[in-house]
């Protein structure tokens, strides 16, 4: 028996009960358990995304893989692979949206899920996510992303619009009605802000090359260049002239960083004060992901001169064209005949959703991780376009 001295490590003892003979096969439970139980416990929901990624890359490099557990849910054993030759410290989880059950049980093991998942239409797997974390007897944190569609006017290219503050119109930004984009998600989530620590980051258009695995383009790309490859030029929404919210997606994988490692410091006994009582968490942490507020017309005449450059289209010319027109286009795709008469696509489709977004107003101004001393350091989206767009061709041909 050690009475007095230096203490042997717990590897120590069970070594020298090894070496006595008093070692019992039954031990219920082993050092590499111990050990790793102790160390903060992460799940990362949509990790292998354009932004999950992102913010995936980011954390791990901040944070060396021997001091967290991280778990990141993946749809394929393709990507479980692919997951690990990058980051052969996580552990993937074969499993998706559709699947609550799961998700509830991975969520309740966890100290903090960071979400970049879609939420629109996965209601069902939200509870779930907040069933599992508010089961829990542990602090818990969650980081939820939402996005800014919630703001989004009527598609007609005018610049008269608000400009949306995520603290000062946060009473407005927690009144809208389920029908509106993303509305219903959030209010699921702050109501389990009572028994979680919660926060909602809700990005503009997100633009920038990822090093996620999987989407290192933006999603909004392909939409997007479709509908030039239709018209064979530029095009907006009358004048252009309405605004919308570009953040880079490494300014934004910042935000989410800056929120874990607050997490992250309260689970291992430090919590950072923050000056004034500003609360990171709860009902009203609400954050817009926004670098730059840009005019339309001015992101189309970045793209078309990248786009004639790489002979995508043929001319530079940006043409002033309605919503109803452009998903009808896109529709046809290039070498497809366009129908104005043509019965218009529904409302909820995909392919109006990025028409619509083509002639909103999204001005939107990020004061609440401004407090915690976050900026922008990227500049506007189209000065990523000269090597975003050659890279999406080149995926696109490749079939990836």
């Amino acid at each position: 028996m050690f009475i007095k001295g230096n203490f042997p490590s717990l590897q120590d003892s069970l070594a020298l009960q090894h070496q006595a003979g008093l070692f019992l096969d039954n031990w219920p439970f082993d050092f590499i358990d111990v050990t790793r139980r102790s160390m903060p416990r992460f799940l990362f929901i949509g990790g292998t995304g354009h932004i999950g990624g992102a913010v995936l890359d980011k954390f791990l490099k901040d944070h060396p893989e021997e001091s967290v557990q991280v778990k990141v849910l993946v749809r394929s054993n393709e990507k479980s692979k692919r997951l690990l030759s990058k980051y052969p410290g996580v552990q993937p989880i074969i499993g998706s949206f559709g699947e609550p059950d799961k998700l509830r049980a991975l969520c309740r093991e966890a100290d903090v899920v960071v979400n970049t998942a879609p939420d629109v239409t996965h209601d069902e797997d939200i509870k779930a996510i907040l069933r599992g974390l508010n089961s829990r007897s542990q602090n818990s944190y969650y980081i939820h992303t939402s996005g800014a569609a919630l703001v989004w006017d009527e598609p007609t290219g005018n610049k008269d619009a608000r400009m949306w503050d995520d603290i000062s119109d946060i009473t407005a930004l927690r009144s809208f009605p389920d029908w509106q984009t993303h509305a219903t998600t959030d209010r699921l989530v702050r109501e389990s802000a009572l028994g979680t620590n919660i926060a909602i980051i809700a990005p503009g258009c997100v633009g920038g090359i990822s090093p996620s695995i999987e989407h290192p383009t933006p999603i909004t790309t392909p939409s997007i260049v479709l509908t030039a490859r239709a018209f064979n030029s530029g095009y907006q929404i009358a004048q252009g002239e309405n605004s919308l919210a570009w953040i880079h997606v490494d300014d934004l994988a910042k935000m989410y960083t800056i929120l874990i490692d607050d997490a992250l410091a309260a689970l291992n006994g430090e919590p950072v004060k923050r000056p004034g009582g500003f609360e990171l968490w709860g009902a009203d942490a609400y954050y817009f992901g926004v670098g730059h507020n840009i005019p339309f017309r001015d992101f189309m005449k970045g793209l078309v001169s990248v786009l004639h450059k790489e002979g995508v289209i043929e001319s530079t010319e940006i043409k002033s064209v309605n919503v109803t027109q452009a998903a009808q286009i896109s529709l046809a795709g290039p070498d497809g005949e366009y129908d104005p008469e043509a019965t218009p696509p529904p409302v909820d489709s995909w392919v109006m959703h990025i028409a619509v977004m083509y002639g909103i107003n999204m001005r939107l101004r990020a004061s609440r991780m401004e407090k915690l001393g976050w900026k922008a350091e990227k500049g506007p989206v189209m000065e990523t376009f000269p090597e975003m767009i050659p890279l999406f061709l080149q995926l696109e041909k490749e079939g990836t």
